[in-house]
């Protein structure tokens, strides 16, 4: 999805524009403080298919913590950029 326009970032925040690019995404079910396994398995992925990953790395938190008390049930999705 592309940001268009006038877009103001909230307070604290900035918008980036990225180029198209291919991403590998692990969706992570779990509390976060269990996510670097995720980040662990991306890494081993990335080198056994020789790829290059760039910045950023996106942590997408799709449960609401606020709203879902069991963190066994979070969705976490984690995105890599690669080359």
């Amino acid at each position: 999805m592309a940001c268009t326009g006038d877009f103001k970032a909230p307070a604290g925040m900035e918008v980036i524009n990225l180029p198209a690019a291919k991403s590998l995404t692990i969706d992570y079910m779990g509390g976060y403080n269990g996510v670097a396994k995720a980040h662990d398995a991306m890494d081993v992925y990335i080198k056994e298919n020789k790829l290059e990953h760039f910045a950023p790395v996106i942590e997408e938190y799709i449960t609401d913590p606020g709203t879902e008390p069991d963190s066994n049930k979070w969705l976490t999705r984690v995105v890599y950029f690669v080359k």
